[in-house]
């Protein structure tokens, strides 16, 4: 999302957002520790189904995920990515595609539904919620 009226902080957190992309694609930790909320402010629902409460226990997945996957780069890409400031908090919307290769724990490919809320805090944009769920389109008249 950017166009002429794009705002300095939309622009920000949508940097912020690709790089988080990037980031996933290796699960490259040194970002999450960068741009995450500090200590236990962070409520992460995950892909896998699972709940990481703070930046500490988020970041053990992704060095255990960097592990098994030896190097080799996940595929993710993003469609109908928006962004939403409201004041010192953002809103970032879009569905993800996934797919990687996470050794011994099996292959993904998949597509989810996913949130991003970011966070002015003393200056720097952190994240405080990231939400990724299954996505199905179709079901029920959705889209």
């Amino acid at each position: 999302m950017t166009n002429a009226s794009t705002t300095a902080d939309e622009t920000e957190v949508l940097a912020l957002h690709h790089a988080f992309v990037e980031a996933n694609k290796t699960a490259y930790h040194p970002f999450l520790e960068a741009h995450m909320a500090p200590g236990a402010t962070l409520l992460w629902y995950n892909l896998n189904q699972s709940n990481y409460h703070g930046v500490d226990h988020i970041v053990e997945l992704w060095k255990m995920l960097a592990g098994v996957m030896n190097g080799k780069a996940g595929i993710v890409s993003t469609r109908d990515d928006a962004v939403t400031i409201i004041g010192d908090a953002a809103l970032v919307t879009y569905i993800i595609d996934l797919a990687a290769d996470f050794g011994p724990l099996g292959k993904v490919a998949q597509e989810g539904r996913t949130t991003e809320v970011w966070q002015r805090m003393d200056g720097p944009w952190k994240m405080i919620h990231f939400h990724c769920s299954n996505y199905v389109p179709g079901v029920m008249g959705g889209k």
